[in-house]
C-alpha cells in the first residue's frame, strides 16, 4: 500500500486535474508501481461505498416489505460497483493499442482511479441525508443527480489530461467508457435483481 504522503499527493493531483489544472498530472505516480498502487483507491473508497450498499439494500427491503436477505443484497450491490470499476478498464485495455493510446493507458488508469475515489467521497453527504431524515430523500435525489453531472465533467477532464490527445480522441474514449459503464450497471443490476421498486 502506498504511504500516506503518496496517497495525499495522488489525491491532490487528481483533484487538481478535475478542477481543470492539467499540471496536476505531474503529482501522480505514473510508474508501474504507481499504476498498481492506484488500485488502493478501491479499499480507500469502501467506507462510503459500504454505506451506499446498505442504504440501497434497505430501500429495496422497505419497498418490497421483506425483512430478510439484507446481506445478500449488500453483497450484490458490492459486486456491481466493483465490477463497474474494473470491467471498463479491462475493456479499454483490449482496444487501447488499436486506438494508438498504449502509452497513455497507465496515466488514464492512475488518474481515473484516484479521481473515482474523490467522487465517491464527495457523495458521502448525499448518502447520509436520507439516513438523518426521511424528508431529505428528495433533496438527496436532486443532489445525487447534480453530483452525477459533475462527475461527468470531472471524468472528461481526467480523460483529456491523461490521454493528452485531441478533442475527438478524448470524446471517443470518454463516451465509450461512459456507455460501457452504464451498460454494465444496468445489465448486472437486472441479472442480480437489484432494480429498486418505485416508492
Amino acid at each position: 500500500m502506498p504511504d500516506n504522503e503518496a496517497i495525499q499527493r495522488s489525491i491532490a493531483g487528481a483533484w487538481a486535474v478535475m478542477r481543470g489544472r492539467k499540471e496536476g498530472m505531474g503529482l501522480l505516480d505514473l510508474s508501474a508501481d504507481g499504476f498498481w498502487d492506484s488500485f488502493w483507491a478501491i479499499p480507500l473508497a469502501l467506507p462510503p461505498l459500504i454505506l451506499a450498499w446498505i442504504s440501497a439494500a434497505d430501500t429495496i427491503l422497505q419497498r418490497t416489505g421483506e425483512d430478510s436477505g439484507r446481506l445478500a443484497l449488500v453483497l450484490r450491490f458490492a459486486f456491481v460497483d466493483l465490477a463497474n470499476w474494473i470491467l471498463p478498464l479491462l475493456l479499454f485495455a483490449l482496444v487501447v493499442r488499436r486506438l494508438g493510446l498504449s502509452k497513455r493507458f497507465v496515466p488514464y488508469v492512475v488518474a481515473g482511479n484516484w479521481g473515482m475515489l474523490i467522487v465517491i467521497w464527495l457523495g458521502l453527504p448525499i448518502i447520509l441525508l436520507p439516513l438523518m431524515s426521511a424528508d431529505a430523500e428528495g433533496i438527496a435525489g436532486v443532489l445525487g443527480f447534480g453530483l452525477f453531472v459533475l462527475s461527468l465533467l470531472f471524468s472528461w477532464r481526467l480523460t483529456q489530461a491523461s490521454l493528452a490527445r485531441d478533442t475527438g480522441t478524448t470524446t471517443t474514449v470518454f463516451l465509450g467508457m461512459a456507455v460501457a459503464s452504464i451498460l454494465i450497471v444496468i445489465t448486472l443490476q437486472s441479472l442480480l435483481g437489484l432494480n429498486v421498486p418505485a416508492a
